[in-house]
C-alpha cells in the first residue's frame, strides 16, 4: 500500500489555511479567498483520491466528490452575491447548498452498503433509533421554532427547514457509517471527523441563526474548513481503497457505548415532553417520534433474540458434531474403538444371563495388499463398502464398530442362544465379502471373523474382546474367509489364560494411526 504522506501533507497544509483563515479580518477578502480554496482543495482531493488509488466501487466517492463540489458552488456564489451588496433569501445559492446533501447522504449509503455485506445489520437498526430521536430533538429546538415565530413566505420557510432536514439525512449515514463494522481505517476516522465537523457547525448555525447572533468570518467557519479538509484528507489516504470493502460479523451484541446511546434516544420523548415545549402540535410530533423509537427498540429486541436464538442453534449443532467426531471412526462413520468398549462395558454390567453377548472380531484377509498395490485411496473405498455392509448387517440395538485399520467389530446383545450369533456371523461373511468396483476395478474381499460369549465369571471387556481375537485368529489359521468360536478347553484354558493379558495389551496398544491393532495382523 502506499505511503500515507500525500494525505499528511494535505492535513498540514489544511490546518495552516484554518489559521490563516482565522488570523485575517472578518470579511475580509484574504479570508473569503481562503475558505472558498480550501473547499475546492477537498473536491480536487475527492476526484484525484478516487483516481489513483482505484477502489473497487469509486461511485460512492464520486458522488461525494458531488456534494461537496455543490457546497463550493454555493459558497462562490454566496461571494458574488455579497460582492455586488445584496444577501437574497431564498436564493440560488440556498438551492446549490441544499443539493449537496442527496449527493453525500447517497454517497455515504452506497459506502455503507458496500461495507455492510452479510453482516451486522442490527446496527443499522441502532442508527434509525439515533436518527430518531435526533430528528425529534431538531424539530423540538430547532425546527418548531422556526415553524410558530416567523412571518416567511411558504417557500422561505420551506428553504428555511430543508436544512435542518438535510443535517437529519447526515445524521442517520454518519449513524449508520459508524455502527458498519469493519476496520477503523484512517480513511474512515477522517471521513467520521468530517461528518461530525459539518453536523456540529450545521447545529451551531441554525442556533444562531435563530437569535441572529450569527457572522460570517467568524470562529464557526473553522468547523466547516476542518470538514473540507478531513473529507479530502480521507480521500487521499491510501486506506480509502479498503473503506468499502466488506467486514461481514455473525453476531454482533449491544456493547456499552450501544447501549448508552439507545438508552438515551428512549428517553428523548419522555424528557421533552417534561421540559419541551408544551403546544399541542409539538407535543404531538414528540409523541410520534418517540411511538417510532419504541417500533425500533422492539425490532432491535428482536433481531437480538433471533441472533441468540441461531447462536443457540449452531452451538448445538456444534456440540452434536463433537461428541459424534469423538465416538465415531471419521473414514467410515461407525463407532469407534472407544466407544465400542464402552458399549461392551454396559452390556456386561446390565447382562441378564450368561451367554447373551457376543463379540465378533473381524479382520479383513490380505487388505495390506489391496493398499500395496491398489493404493489407500482404493483400499479407504474397501473400507467404507465393508462399514456400510456391517451397518446394514445388524440390528438395531446391535454395535458395529471399527476398531482399527483393517477390523471391525459387532456386539450382539440379548441374543436367545449361541446359534443366533453363528448364524449372524455367516450372514456377515457372505455379505462383507461381496466384491467391491472401484475406479472400474473388482477389490476381491475376504473377512475372518472370531466369536466370542461372555461367561458368568466374565466382568472384563479386554476379556471378551481377547477371545474374539484369538477365534480370529484360529479361524485364519484354518484358512481365512470363514468364522471360529472361541471355546476354551480344559488342555489350553492355563496357557490361555497367560496370554490373556498379553493379548489384552495388544489390542489397547495403539497403531500409528491412532487404533489398535493386535500383534501380527499384517501377516493377515
Amino acid at each position: 500500500m502506499p505511503r500515507p504522506s500525500l494525505a499528511l501533507a494535505y492535513l498540514a497544509i489544511g490546518a495552516a489555511l484554518i489559521v490563516a483563515h482565522a488570523w485575517l479580518g472578518v470579511g475580509s477578502p484574504g479570508q473569503t479567498l481562503v475558505y472558498d480554496l480550501v473547499g475546492a482543495s477537498a473536491v480536487a482531493a475527492l476526484v484525484y483520491g478516487a483516481w489513483r488509488y482505484r477502489p473497487d466501487r469509486r461511485l460512492p466517492w464520486i458522488l461525494m466528490a458531488l456534494g461537496q463540489a455543490s457546497f463550493v458552488v454555493g459558497d462562490l456564489l454566496w461571494d458574488w452575491y455579497e460582492a455586488i451588496g445584496e444577501s437574497p433569501f431564498p436564493s440560488l445559492a440556498d438551492v446549490l447548498y441544499l443539493a449537496g446533501y442527496p449527493f453525500l447522504g447517497f454517497g455515504l449509503l452506497l459506502l455503507i452498503r458496500r461495507r455492510l455485506g452479510d453482516g451486522d445489520r442490527g446496527g443499522l437498526l441502532d442508527a434509525a433509533i439515533l436518527t430518531t430521536a435526533a430528528a425529534v430533538l431538531s424539530w423540538t429546538f430547532l425546527i418548531q421554532p422556526q415553524v410558530t415565530a416567523t412571518d416567511l413566505d411558504p417557500l422561505s420557510l420551506a428553504i428555511s427547514l430543508a436544512y435542518p432536514i438535510g443535517d437529519l439525512i447526515l445524521i442517520g449515514v454518519a449513524m449508520g457509517l459508524l455502527a458498519t463494522p469493519g476496520a477503523r481505517t484512517p480513511a474512515f476516522l477522517m471521513l467520521a471527523g468530517s461528518l461530525a465537523s459539518v453536523l456540529a457547525a450545521d447545529q451551531i448555525y441554525a442556533v444562531q441563526a435563530l437569535d441572529e447572533s450569527y457572522v460570517a468570518g467568524s470562529s464557526l467557519d473553522a468547523l466547516y474548513l476542518a470538514s473540507y479538509v478531513l473529507f479530502g484528507a480521507a480521500a487521499l489516504h491510501p486506506s480509502m481503497r479498503v473503506l468499502t470493502d466488506p467486514h461481514p460479523v455473525p453476531v454482533t451484541w449491544l456493547g456499552p457505548l450501544r447501549l448508552v446511546g439507545l438508552a438515551a434516544a428512549m428517553i428523548t420523548g419522555p424528557v421533552l415532553v417534561v421540559i419541551g415545549p408544551t403546544a399541542e402540535d409539538g407535543l404531538a410530533v414528540v409523541a410520534a417520534g418517540t411511538a417510532l423509537l419504541s417500533l425500533l427498540v422492539l425490532a432491535r429486541l428482536v433481531g437480538l433474540v433471533g441472533l441468540l436464538a441461531n447462536d443457540v442453534a449452531k452451538r448445538r449443532a456444534l456440540e452434536a458434531q463433537l461428541s459424534f467426531q469423538a465416538f465415531h471412526d471419521p473414514l467410515t462413520g461407525l463407532t469407534n474403538r472407544r466407544r465400542f468398549m464402552e458399549a461392551t462395558q454396559t452390556a456386561l454390567a446390565g447382562r441378564r444371563r450368561p451367554g447373551a453377548i457376543a463379540a465378533l472380531f473381524i479382520d479383513l484377509d490380505d487388505f495390506k495388499t489391496v493398499n500395496d498395490t491398489l493404493g489407500h485411496a482404493a483400499g479407504d473405498e474397501v473400507l467404507v463398502a465393508v462399514a456400510d455392509r456391517l451397518r446394514g448387517g445388524l440390528r438395531a440395538g446391535d454395535v458395529g464398530a471399527r476398531l482399527g485399520g483393517d477390523e471391525f467389530g459387532a456386539l450382539l446383545s440379548d441374543i436367545p442362544d449361541r446359534a443366533y450369533a453363528i448364524a449372524a456371523a455367516d450372514r456377515l461373511l457372505g455379505t462383507l465379502g461381496q466384491p467391491v468396483e472401484s475406479g472400474g476395478r473388482t477389490i476381491e474381499v475376504g473377512v475372518s471373523i472370531g466369536i466370542a460369549f461372555d461367561r458368568s465369571s466374565m466382568v472384563s471387556v479386554d476379556e471378551l474382546l481377547s477371545e474374539a481375537d484369538v477365534a480370529m485368529y484360529q479361524a485364519k489359521a484354518r484358512g481365512k474367509g470363514r468364522h471360529h468360536v472361541y471355546v476354551p478347553s480344559d488342555e489350553t484354558q492355563t496357557a490361555i489364560d497367560q496370554l490373556l493379558p498379553e493379548i489384552a495389551a495388544t489390542v489397547r496398544r495403539p497403531t500409528r494411526t491412532g487404533q489398535a491393532k493386535p500383534a501380527g495382523a499384517e501377516a493377515g
